[in-house]
């Protein structure tokens, strides 16, 4: 009875931890698509987005 719960409880985990999973190939996805697409020669996954709005400025814009 021990062992039946103890797998009963890793097979709940497994489809817990699955959404989370999903979630990372996701946005890794999206990263290597952004960056295959982008054409600026440079690899730099965690750039800023820029919203097209110039009153906005992000921590990467200060001109320190």
């Amino acid at each position: 009875m021990k062992k039946l719960a103890g797998l009963m409880a890793l097979m709940m985990m497994s489809t817990s931890l699955s959404g989370c999973l999903l979630g990372a190939a996701a946005g890794a996805g999206y990263v290597a698509h952004d960056e295959a697409t982008e054409n600026d020669g440079e690899f730099d996954p965690l750039e800023e987005a820029y919203d097209g709005d110039p009153s906005t400025a992000g921590p990467l814009d200060d001109d320190d």
